[in-house]
This record gives C-alpha cells, structure tokens and sequence, in this order.
C-alpha cells in the first residue's frame, strides 16, 4: 500500500481499510515497512512513528506515553488490536489506557527496567561527576556517551537521542498487572537485547497474557518468523 500522510502533515502510515482491526507500531531506528510479510494477512493501519521512516522529527522529545497521546488520535476506532515490537511496544502498553483495546501483541519489548550495575556505568558516573565541578568539559561528555552508549544511542542526536533517552527510562512494571486486555508476548529465544527473563517475568505481572517463544530468533523476527505471529494475532 502507498503511505498516507496524515492530517498533522507531518506522519505517514499505511492503510489498506477504511475499517482497519490491527494496528502495527514499529522499534526504534526502524519504519511500518518492518511489517509488510505480517500486516498483508489483515485489515490494518501501521505507522511510521514520529522521527522515523518517512514520518519527520517531532518538534520536541517525547516519551513513549506522549508518543501514544499523539498517535491515538490517527488510529480509528475500528481498531481493537495492537501489534507492538520493541520500542513500538512500550507505546501500545501506553495507549491501552487511552483506548479499549481487545488485545496485545508485544513482540521483544522492555517492559520492565532492569538495574544495572557494571564498571562501565559507574566510570561514566565520576566523569558526569567531574563534568558537574567543571572538571571535566561537555564536549568530553558527549564524546565519551558515544563511545560508551549502545547502537541506538551512537546513531541518534539531538530531539531523537532524548527521545530515546527517554524511551529508556520509561518502566513499564507498575502498569502491567493494571492491563485489562489480551496480552501476547512474542519473544526470541536468543533476544540479546531484551531477555527473556523480561518476557517471564512480565508473563507473571500480566492478568490475561500468554508468552510464546520463537525458539532460535533474536530481537527482531518480524521477518522470519512472520507466519508464526500471523496465527497467533488470527487465533485471538
């Protein structure tokens, strides 16, 4: 389907119903296109998010939750269904408060903040420490975050790296015993950037959820394993 740039003229997505059911939001760094082997199989809206794909930046950084506050109002009601991956995810768990939602499919999502404890994040704190007694100049700073910081973090800049900054920050935990509805978590079982542990624990926290495991996949099997999700979105 050709993108449809909406009304804010500012975000494009692709839609292929005037009464879509499912609506598909991708990770970060990525775009709707990440979709298109699973999004054919149904009635759908999927978008590129805000800074991503086609769509332009936001003015501002955003959260997850503002992210959901602003694209909730492009999804049409006929939508009862949400498909999340990764960063998309954590938006779709924040617009199941803002909308009646029948089902969830979050798909390698970091739904509960782990601390970290590591020599790396304590050498990084004594040099934010020296940077605050002006011991040591911003510039240094940054330059030290792009070294030490992940892929995401290297690649982005500006209102995008806040925007991840704050997207990292955002802990899911306390909200997900409050989710009403249908909860699958679609997780690869050699995710290295979330755990799995992430998924079973979240599992436990979730009233109506069922974890399924692609045994052998990483963080993104949108692509290789497109059949599997597609029946399990079809037998919800």
């Amino acid at each position: 389907m050709p993108y449809k740039l909406l009304d804010d003229k500012k975000t494009y997505a692709n839609v292929n119903s005037e009464n879509p059911t499912v609506c598909f939001l991708h990770g970060w760094g990525r775009s709707s296109q990440d979709f298109n082997s699973i999004s054919q199989s149904f009635d759908y809206i999927s978008f590129d998010l805000p800074g991503f794909g086609k769509s332009l930046e936001p003015i501002n950084s955003m959260t997850p939750k503002e992210y959901a506050d602003y694209i909730n109002q492009y999804i049409p009601n006929s939508v009862d269904t949400i498909v999340g991956h990764s960063f998309g995810g954590r938006i779709a768990v924040h617009l199941s408060e803002l909308r009646d939602v029948r089902n969830l499919i979050l798909v390698g999502v970091p739904l509960i903040k782990k601390q970290i404890h590591s020599k790396k994040l304590s050498i990084l704190n004594i040099y934010k420490s020296l940077n605050k007694f002006g011991l040591l100049s911003d510039q240094m700073i940054e330059k030290i975050k792009k070294n030490r910081g992940s892929y995401d973090y290297r690649n982005s800049e500006g209102i995008m790296r806040d925007t991840l900054v704050k997207a990292v920050n955002d802990d899911l935990t306390n909200k997900l015993q409050n989710i009403d509805c249908n909860v699958h978590l679609i997780w690869g079982g050699e995710d290295k950037e979330v755990d799995i542990d992430i998924a079973k624990e979240a599992h436990e926290k979730i009233k109506n959820s069922n974890l399924h495991i692609l045994e052998g996949k990483g963080h993104n099997p949108l692509n290789s394993s497109y059949l599997e999700i597609v029946n399990i979105i079809n037998l919800i």
